[in-house]
């Protein structure tokens, strides 16, 4: 069972006397998103300072499931390695109405990339692993029990170069000062209110109670939901089985729910009595909870950046929390890196309409599943289970059934010649404004993501770049990832790469570009219109079958609730 452990105050160099400094980033909030962002700043060279106002991780296991583009990011750090080992991995899901098993979906048919679709693993640890990685770099200064009282921000770039924080620690209190704040500080964001700064979007009345019990048991590594079971008539149930044998069951409870139902033992053993039978188990913790779907309109204020629960929240229903904060974090990085070294400040502007994008997708996504799962109204609540009903013989109907649509990289749009060429339409999951998706090479030896680190990479086959083209792609820092075409057949069918046919990735591992017929000015091109901090046509950013789906049904949902 995991261990919790206490980290040292350590006197700051402000309070020793020492000669102010202007710091590149202060990041506030040392959360799963707040460490992520520290570590990939200090790995990519960037001075960091990462306040937090504790000198632990946080108690309870919270967000558990982390989606397979978050383990590419921590692949990239470094850390997928201990979180794979500990995590338990699982793609397979199980959907069931009253007593019947009516839907079962495996998110990763193909199993060619290096990760699962996703791992349970308790947040905890995924805490413990980030710190453990942040304390090891030089380049990062973890200062815990400093929490931030007031700021000075810098909202207007063109008068002022830094942000002055005001911090309260143990031993008195002190100021320093950033080129770049940057809050991680949750859904509570002490620097957002300090701002003024307000989320938009609606609150959610519908409550919900998070039981983690230990128990041996040999159930699948699966995600089983349950719509109206005959153990818990008119209500919803998720179980989702975590490392060292917990196990995590979260039932709705109404809109009423009494905040007291948390400490009520015998009806939380009842709870999970009724799904798991007479096995032997032991509570560990327990969560109440509502929430709400909402965001800011911007996420970027002058040098003060908001990311992660900071920014936007989303209902637990699809595991979009703590996933989506882990990509805002790997998106913002090499972006601030960039400028931090001489770049262009307007290339923030990317991050804020890529992520308040990604943003507004998670949250209409989330508000749909939870319509889905909580239908209010007996009209409302007929129609749902009549598809669910349907869902049994029906493939179109399965496609209405909504239990939480699950973290998936989000779409951004397309740049003016990000494409060029006619493309089979069943590629469009590999289209510019997507992110990379993994595939073994060589012969099942490395995998693509393992070649993508913090840099824009070209892949193309192998053969077809003269000696003159890699020498002014090297000029424009664009590394070439050459593919041969005797090892990777199956690649190439999935990115239909053919001769003279190239990708262009981010560092962010997204597609930024491809084209049939590639000449170097292309990729050189597009990469400075990015830099430039120039934003894609918003007219080029299109729903999937799925979620136009989902959206026609909640609705109809939400017509019969009103």
């Amino acid at each position: 069972m995991f261990q919790y452990q206490t980290y040292p105050f350590k006197k700051p160099p402000e309070l020793s006397g020492k000669k102010a400094k202007i710091y590149d980033v202060v990041i506030v909030g040392g959360g799963p998103v707040g460490l992520t962002l520290a570590l990939s700043l200090a790995k990519q060279g960037i001075e960091v300072v990462l306040l937090d106002d504790s000198n632990q991780v946080g108690v309870g296991s919270r967000a558990i499931c982390f989606a397979k583009r978050s383990l590419e990011i921590f692949d990239k750090l470094g850390v997928a390695k201990p979180m794979i080992e500990k995590g338990v991995q699982w793609n397979v899901g199980r959907i069931f109405f009253k007593d019947e098993e009516i839907d079962r979906f495996d998110l990763s048919p193909e199993k060619v990339s290096k990760y699962p679709a996703f791992i349970n693993l308790q947040q905890y640890y995924v805490e413990q692993f980030l710190i453990d990685a942040v304390l090891k770099e030089k380049k990062a200064d973890v200062r815990w029990l400093n929490k931030v009282i007031n700021i000075e921000p810098c909202v207007e770039t063109l008068h002022c170069n830094a942000s002055t924080v005001n911090i309260e620690t143990p031993e008195g209190n002190y100021s320093l000062q950033t080129k770049y704040l940057i809050a991680c500080d949750g859904s509570r964001s002490t620097v957002r209110n300090l701002m003024n700064l307000e989320m938009h979007g609606e609150r959610f009345e519908e409550r919900f109670l998070i039981a983690d019990f230990k128990m041996e048991a040999d159930f699948p590594s699966e995600r089983w939901f349950w719509f109206d079971p005959p153990f818990a008539r008119g209500q919803s149930i998720l179980l989702h089985k975590q490392p060292d044998n917990l196990w995590r069951l979260d039932f709705k409870l109404g809109k009423n729910a009494d905040n007291s139902l948390v400490q009520d033992k015998d009806f939380i053993h009842e709870k999970i009595k009724s799904v798991v039978g007479e096995r032997p188990f032991e509570l560990d913790w327990t969560s109440i909870y509502s929430f709400s779907s909402k965001k800011l309109d911007r996420f970027v204020h002058g040098n003060v950046v908001f990311v992660g629960d900071a920014a936007h929240v989303v209902s637990p229903f699809g595991a979009r929390g703590a996933n989506s904060g882990i990509e805002d974090a790997d998106n913002l990085s090499w972006k601030l890196a960039f400028i931090l070294r001489g770049g262009n400040p307007q290339l923030l502007e990317t991050y804020n309409i890529e992520r308040t994008a990604a943003a507004a997708q998670n949250i209409a996504c989330t508000g749909q599943s939870n319509t889905f799962i909580a239908p209010q109204g007996e009209a409302a609540t007929a129609l749902r289970n009549e598809i669910l009903e349907k869902a049994k013989i029906d493939i179109a109907y399965k496609k209405q059934i909504n239990c939480g649509r699950l973290s998936v990289p989000n779409i951004y749009g397309k740049y003016p010649n990000s494409e060029e060429g006619k493309w089979m339409w069943s590629n469009s999951d590999v289209e510019a404004g997507r992110a990379v998706k993994d595939f073994f090479l060589d012969d099942k030896k490395t995998y693509l993501i393992e070649k993508l680190k913090y840099q824009f990479t070209l892949m193309i086959l192998r053969g077809m770049l003269t000696i003159e083209d890699k020498a002014i792609l090297k000029s424009q820092n664009i590394a070439v990832l050459e593919i041969n075409y005797r090892k990777n057949t199956d690649l190439m069918g999935m990115y239909e790469l053919g001769l003279h046919t190239a990708y262009l990735f981010t560092p962010d591992q997204y597609i930024l570009g491809r084209w049939k017929d590639f000449v170097a000015h292309k990729a050189i091109d597009l990469k400075k219109i990015y830099l430039s901090g120039s934003t894609y046509e918003m007219d080029t950013l299109h729903k999937t079958e799925q979620e136009v789906i989902d959206e026609q049904i909640a609705e109809k949902l939400m017509y019969l609730a009103h």
